[in-house]
């Protein structure tokens, strides 16, 4: 991380007093000298320049990186996040040395104004590239923006909201609302491919042998890739509202709701309902993906399989803070119910090996003669074809 001397070095106090004594006396003294001095334009220039000197590196940093590990992404790894973290205490520090040297409030907002400019563009501009970069991904590859507006709310937000009484912040906000909208739109894409409704959909690959789906495996992790940023996934959830995740149409506006970072009873009971949601839909997805399977067992397998690994996930951390006893006691009736249609399907095999006798004129035989091999093998071949769904 490039440290920014920008905030580190700071004048000596006797600098400070001078130049502040020198700024009241430029401001007053019109009546003296004839005329007004606008000390405002060199004041911008110097500083504007010193500002967006410290900060583009990071700039470049950022447009560098521009790759994401997606569902493997680390939290707190991403480049944008230092840069946000840079450039929110560079514009505090500017402003502390403002109010230092900048007596009149007025001549201070304009001077502001002026000096974060460039730098504030720049940032803004890497923001939203990075936005374009994410709406072009799947949700799978987006989970980075969690993070930038995780860090935002809770580290820059409460700074900025400080600064905005002097410094017109507006884009910054504008951008990182950007990135929600985002967020909302990946619910929403996500809610559809559960559900099997998106053209691509890259779930829908059956496997040949009945295993875990990778449908299956993709929402599960995703589920707990939201849960470890749940502090901004329930607020975000809070604006669409219960259920505003199957929403008919594409998401193209944030809701205007309030919006409070942080976990909260309505927001934990929203994340519940989302999380539920998705697995509803996606045992209905489960179901009628293993109609396309020509035998009846292997679909009993594939559908066994999918549910009892639904069931030890929920089981396990982190999901198992989020899904109650009901749902695990539905997928235990699932996985029960499969288990049990899977027995059944034996059952004729059985049958079939069960109905060759060993017992001949009161005697147990050690051996089988020709006739008897060639009957067990005839058995062998109607379990066979009773597996495959062919008798």
């Amino acid at each position: 991380m490039i440290i920014l001397f920008y905030f580190i070095e700071e004048l000596p106090s006797d600098s400070l007093k001078q130049l502040s004594q020198l700024s009241i006396y430029i401001s007053t003294s019109e009546k003296e000298i004839g005329y007004t001095v606008d000390f405002s334009k060199p004041y911008i220039e110097i500083r504007s320049a010193y500002l967006s000197k410290s900060l583009h590196s990071l700039s470049q940093s950022v447009q560098i990186s521009e790759r994401h590990q997606g569902i493997s992404y680390e939290k707190g790894s991403g480049e944008f996040l230092k840069y946000m973290d840079c450039f929110t205490k560079a514009i505090q520090a500017e402003q502390q040395f403002a109010i230092k040297i900048l007596s009149n409030r007025s001549q201070r907002m304009t001077a502001l104004k002026g000096s974060i400019a460039p730098a504030m563009q720049e940032f803004v501009s890497a923001g939203r590239n990075l936005n374009v970069v994410a709406k072009r991904l799947t949700y799978f590859d987006t989970i980075f923006i969690f993070d930038i507006m995780d860090k935002y709310e809770r580290d820059c937000a409460p700074i900025f909201k400080e600064l905005s009484q002097e410094i017109d912040l507006s884009d910054c906000t504008e951008m990182i609302s950007a990135f929600k909208l985002t967020a909302l739109k990946n619910f929403h894409d996500f809610s559809e491919d559960v559900q099997g409704k998106r053209e691509n959909n890259s779930y829908m690959n059956m496997s040949s042998d009945g295993t875990v789906h990778e449908m299956t495996s993709n929402t599960l992790n995703y589920l707990k890739r939201l849960y470890l940023w749940r502090d901004i996934v329930e607020p975000l959830l809070l604006l669409l509202g219960d259920g505003g995740w199957n929403h008919t149409g594409p998401i193209t506006a944030i809701p205007e709701k309030s919006f409070s970072y942080g976990e909260s009873a309505k927001g934990t009971a929203l994340l519940q309902s989302f999380f539920d949601d998705a697995l509803d839909q996606l045992t209905l997805s489960l179901q009628r993906t293993s109609r396309g399977y020509k035998k009846p067992a292997l679909a009993t397998v594939f559908l066994l399989n999918n549910y009892n690994h639904i069931l030890r996930q929920i089981r396990s951390p982190p999901l198992n803070a989020i899904f109650d006893e009901v749902s695990e006691l539905k997928f235990s009736k699932l996985v029960k119910k499969q288990l049990d249609t899977y027995q059944e399907s034996w059952k004729p095999c059985v049958e079939n090996l069960m109905d060759v006798t060993y017992v001949r004129g009161g005697a147990i035989k050690n051996s089988m003669g020709s006739g008897e091999r060639q009957l067990v093998k005839e058995r062998f071949k109607v379990k066979k074809k009773i597996l495959l769904g062919e008798g």
